[in-house]
């Protein structure tokens, strides 16, 4: 799915931020390994890895509700928590069991305010979620603590 917006690299980063943060990501971007070649040097055979990448991010980096989502127009009731609209690097960061929870309650409160605002769900009160999820106890923003 490609989305109003497309996580990347860029917000794991933090060199972008989204300004509709519904919960946060902080693993490394990875990619695991690609491919497997055996490598001949001085009469020897070596089995060697290709194509793993490990990054860490800058920190902890906002995801926006606008990747949860489809386009306006293409689908106005579905939420994509774990199919998130990203790029291959970011998604490497985003896969993790504890995001897909943290967007998974983020998409729930979003589901039934857009049953309770008879909306699309690209249509929702953004700020209102923002408050919900806050008063549900999401951490929206990094601690500063």
């Amino acid at each position: 799915m490609v989305s109003d917006y497309v996580l990347t690299e860029h917000d794991c980063r933090l060199t972008r931020r989204p300004e509709d943060p519904v919960g946060l990501g902080s693993y490394n971007m990875d990619s695991h390994n690609c491919s497997r070649f055996v490598k001949i040097e001085n009469g020897r055979a070596r089995l060697l890895n290709e194509g793993d990448v490990q990054v860490a991010p800058a920190g902890p980096y906002g995801i926006s509700y606008r990747s949860l989502v489809p386009r306006r127009g293409e689908c106005e009731n579905l939420f994509v928590p774990v199919c998130l609209s990203a790029s291959h690097i970011a998604y490497g960061s985003v896969r993790m069991e504890p995001v897909f929870m943290v967007l998974g309650e983020s998409v729930a409160i979003a589901a039934s305010r857009a049953l309770d605002e008879k909306c699309a769900v690209q249509d929702i009160d953004l700020a209102q979620l923002r408050r919900q999820l806050r008063d549900a106890g999401q951490a929206l923003e990094p601690s500063t603590s």
